[in-house]
């Protein structure tokens, strides 16, 4: 081996401090060992001296080494510690640059490179969140949950401490994130609040909005839309107060997703292409194909089908571009939505079966309910009733374990009038009314509510006529 190659001293060097806390630990117990064992006087002889001041000589220069790595190696002399660690720099803004673009693969491949030479806390907690951010994008939920619980881990040795504390708010929020898209809408909010709480005691306005805004989305997926547009409201007004014009879109389509639900479809359309011009302006072309499918569902349920397409497909080519998961996954099932209102049963089938397996593929529940429920419909036209029914009940046994009001009514509802085409009128009334009483608590309209409304009123007619 040659001790000259700089390559050699540096992986000697990296070898030294993996095994610093060894090394501290045998240096501390070596004098306690000698005297424990010592029996008889000894006596050093010439040889015995060279070998200490040789091995005095070795453990100084480690100890050196040591000493250069925790103070800031980009000070040290050593040139190849000093090119380690302008490396490491250069990667992470490779990596930060890599993820600005949505080129989210390359992103996580720098950032794993930057983190061995990462000079403190503070840098590697700053990395985990980031890769921990690019992999939340291309749905990897479980390495994401990864990251933001290491930064967790790390966030307690960072100084000064309102930085640790602002690290910690921004761990939990994403941590929130990864729980919603996993459908545990429990743990998804324990984390926001507890990130809220953090952002508001140390005046981080920006997480502040970030952390309301995630509530709002959450309570979205719970029905309570009232609650939702309340949260939606302030985290936008901080946003426009700051000038984020990133997470002034994101409120803008959050709350579009309210409006769409209670039928106020002209309202959605507006906040949708507001926030199409902002994501187009920043460049931010995975909140455009967001944007553009969001706009598509507006023109389905106007019934502008050849719209809905041309915009779902947009949205399709820029998230596979981007290799954007789960968006390429909402965009397929859309295309299934027009296929089947066309009377395409055959293509909207395949359509929803395929967004269903990459919905089940990234972990992500709640589009594997919808899916379910989407094919029961189909069957459902093909008055295939049994196996239309049986993928209801799959549908709204997920919804119930997520605690996702709207998705529960849904399922529910075609339930109800599957029981009235079988002839069970008992047990269509018990869904339907359950559908109803949840679609009145959130203030839901639109078709679904109309449909069970009128179910209801059908059957108490039919009871009426019969006399019961």
């Amino acid at each position: 081996m040659n001790w000259n190659d700089p390559n050699v001293i540096a992986a000697g060097i990296v070898a030294s401090v993996f095994c610093a806390a060894a090394l501290v630990a045998e240096l501390a117990w070596k004098p306690i060992r000698g005297l424990l064992h010592r029996h008889d006087p000894h006596v050093a002889t010439t040889r015995d001296t060279d070998a200490i001041a040789q091995q005095m000589e070795d453990i100084q220069g480690t100890v050196t080494r040591l000493a250069q790595y925790l103070d800031g190696l980009p000070e040290a002399k050593n040139p190849v510690l000093r090119a380690a660690f302008e490396e490491g720099r250069l990667l992470q803004q490779e990596g930060e640059q890599a993820q600005s673009a949505q080129k989210y693969n390359e992103a996580i491949q720098r950032f794993t490179r930057a983190l061995p030479l990462a000079e403190t806390d503070a840098q590697r907690a700053a990395l985990h969140v980031l890769r921990g951010n690019s992999y939340f994008s291309i749905s990897d939920y479980q390495k994401a949950q990864v990251d933001y619980e290491e930064t967790l881990n790390l966030y307690d040795h960072i100084l000064p401490p309102q930085e640790a504390e602002k690290v910690r708010a921004t761990a939990l929020g994403n941590l929130g994130n990864v729980y919603r898209r996993l459908g545990k809408l429990d743990e998804a909010e324990q984390h926001y609040e507890q990130a809220l709480k953090i952002d508001r005691e140390i005046d981080n306005r920006l997480g502040e909005a970030d952390q309301l805004g995630s509530l709002g989305d959450t309570r979205r997926y719970r029905g309570d839309l009232g609650q939702a547009e309340y949260h939606l409201q302030k985290a936008l007004a901080i946003h426009k107060d700051l000038g984020d014009r990133s997470g002034e879109a994101q409120d803008l389509t959050s709350l579009g997703n309210v409006y769409l639900p209670r039928g106020g479809l002209d309202r959605a359309e507006e906040h949708y292409r507001k926030a199409l011009e902002i994501h187009r302006e920043i460049g931010n072309r995975r909140g455009e194909a967001t944007a553009l499918g969001n706009l598509g569902d507006v023109y389905r349920r106007r019934g502008e089908l050849n719209k809905a397409e041309e915009h779902h497909k947009k949205a399709l080519k820029i998230d596979r571009e981007i290799g954007n998961r789960l968006g390429e996954a909402n965009q397929v099932g859309h295309l299934g939505h027009v296929y089947r209102l066309r009377g395409n049963l055959g293509k909207a089938e395949e359509k929803y079966k395929k967004a269903l397996g990459m919905y089940t593929e990234i972990g992500y529940r709640r589009g594997e309910a919808y899916l379910l429920y989407n094919l029961g419909i189909v069957y459902a036209d093909r008055n295939q009733l049994d196996k239309a029914q049986e993928h209801y009940r799959k549908a709204l046994d997920i919804h119930m374990k997520m605690g996702n009001r709207l998705g529960q009514a849904s399922a529910l509802g075609k339930m109800g009038i599957l029981y009235v085409q079988h002839g069970d009128r008992e047990e269509a009334r018990n869904c339907l009314q359950q559908a109803q009483a949840i679609y009145q608590e959130t203030g839901a309209g639109g078709e679904e509510p109309g449909n069970v409304r009128r179910a209801l009123e059908e059957l108490e007619r039919r009871q009426q006529e019969r006399g019961e």
